[in-house]
């Protein structure tokens, strides 16, 4: 099949789907079920797994940086991490309420 056969099949489909998808995106999806085990498990990684990575990363990395055996930068990007992910309730709050 050549290149200009192939585009043309290609256009022909997605002007197929596109008339055929209209229908189904205009319909109503309850996600609420998936919002809430997205939420538990968020909540999940973020309690105590979190909690013993970010203890094991930042002793390691302190031993490691403090006998020179890697850089400082690798620290503080665990330290970045680490406020990161703790730190995701508040600054989507904060967003949420600049935003609305």
């Amino acid at each position: 099949m050549t290149n200009r056969h192939f585009l043309m099949l290609a256009l022909a489909s997605a002007a197929l789907a596109s008339g055929v998808a209209g229908d189904a995106l205009a319909q109503s999806v309850d996600f609420s079920k998936a919002d809430t085990i997205g939420n538990d498990f968020v909540a999940w990684i973020r309690g105590n797994l979190a909690t013993v990575v970010f203890t094991v990363a930042f002793v390691l990395t302190g031993f490691l940086a403090a006998f020179n055996r890697i850089s400082w930068l690798w620290v503080l990007l665990v330290v970045v991490g680490a406020f990161l992910v703790f730190g995701a309730p508040a600054f989507v709050a904060s967003l949420r309420s600049a935003f609305s």
